[in-house]
């Protein structure tokens, strides 16, 4: 029986299918760092900022000590009345004419503050939900606040962050609040401040929301808070409860692209196993001698006995012997 010998072929780097090996071995792996790069960089590194969007410094200007003056005092200069409308306000004029911008809350804001939680209060929802006028942005809320103070203001953002608070001791039955944290519709993205007397059934709460809502109340002034890097300002409003219609959780950008990132794996090593198998068709082991049909190539062959053929060879080397004896 015939023994097949076979051998690796030597690699041929300039042959088609060596080519195409090479190009799926090392192109799927590039392409995924690639997506995989773009995927990070859009999850830690994209901003969500409108560069167009004009950035206000909310950082709170305090005012510079005189070293020159020894014992200098800073006195705070009473503010001129405020301009007589025919808008109906959360408090009374000579009330809100205490409240002071660029403040903590004060003792004489308190009166203000209380006054416009009884008129949220003792006011018919649907006077808020009817509230036809146009919304109000940040830019305008931050800069005019005499303009805007104690009126009724329509706004709208979303939701970051909700948390209940506790109101100091009154004589008014409130007990507490919920202090929102709003990022408004058409930035900057500096926050807005709304206290509301109470939330809609199901409304999400916490340090981590995003909650788009609708917002009718009354402003109260530009406040002042401690942020992370220094003193702030932010417009503070009162209002009864949000606007607020729960959507559908879709999926967040993040799990989204980390979705098609996976997907797009599974489908790269699929095609690369794929093509690797059949660019190595061309480079697998060549045999030597290919199978024979053994039968068909035996058949106009003589056979012999052992013994026959051991006679013949026998008298074979009889004949050569003979011959190599004659002179």
């Amino acid at each position: 029986m015939t023994q097949t010998k076979f051998t690796s072929a030597p690699h041929n780097y300039l042959s088609r299918n060596q080519q195409r090996r090479i190009f799926w071995t090392f192109m799927p792996s590039a392409l995924l760092i690639l997506l995989v790069a773009g995927w990070l960089e859009r999850t830690y590194l994209w901003t969500t900022d409108d560069p167009s969007t004009p950035q206000i410094d909310t950082q709170l200007k305090q005012p510079a000590d005189d070293p020159s003056v020894p014992d200098w005092v800073f006195v705070e200069a009473d503010e001129p009345p405020l301009p007589v409308t025919g808008e109906d306000l959360g408090a009374g004029a000579n009330l809100l004419e205490k409240v002071r911008d660029d403040t903590t809350f004060r003792d004489g804001d308190r009166e203000a503050w209380f006054a416009i939680w009884m008129t949220l209060r003792s006011t018919d929802p649907r006077l808020y939900r009817t509230f036809s006028e146009k919304p109000v942005g940040f830019v305008e809320l931050f800069g005019q606040p005499r303009a805007f103070r104690g009126k009724l203001v329509k706004l709208k953002g979303i939701v970051k962050r909700i948390q209940r608070v506790e109101a100091p001791a009154n004589d008014f039955n409130i007990a507490g609040y919920w202090q929102a944290w709003i990022l408004p519709e058409g930035g900057p993205p500096s926050p807005i401040v709304v206290y509301f007397q109470e939330l809609p059934p199901g409304f999400p709460t916490g340090m981590k929301v995003e909650e788009p809502v609708e917002i009718v109340g009354y402003f109260f002034k530009r406040w002042a808070y401690m942020a992370s890097d220094t003193i702030r300002i932010a417009p503070l409003i009162m209002s009864r409860e949000p606007f607020w219609k729960p959507v559908a959780i879709d999926p967040s950008p993040t799990a989204t692209v980390g979705s098609i990132a996976l997907l797009t794996m599974v489908m790269l090593v699929t095609v690369t196993s794929l093509a690797m198998w059949i660019a190595n068709r061309g480079t697998q082991r060549t045999y030597l001698s290919s199978p024979i049909d053994l039968t068909a190539s035996l058949a106009g062959e003589d056979f012999f006995s052992t013994s026959d053929a051991l006679r013949k060879l026998s008298a074979s080397v009889g004949e050569q012997s003979a011959k190599e004896t004659l002179p």
